[in-house]
């Protein structure tokens, strides 16, 4: 290999590995939503579809 092939793995797996690890710190430290926003609640079901329907 190339020294500019090996630089890019090494860059490559750094990005790779390196959100993995991020990723679970971060879920670790905060691993639930405080609050959700307005509007998450249950749909009636009773009031139909909340989706556009298309008739094609």
């Amino acid at each position: 290999m190339t020294p500019i092939a090996i630089v890019f793995l090494c860059l490559s797996i750094v990005i790779v590995w390196g959100g993995l690890v991020a990723s679970a710190v971060f879920l670790a430290r905060r691993p639930e939503v405080d609050e959700y926003p307005p509007g998450g609640e249950e749909a009636d079901p009773a009031e139909g579809p909340h989706f556009p329907m298309r008739d094609t």
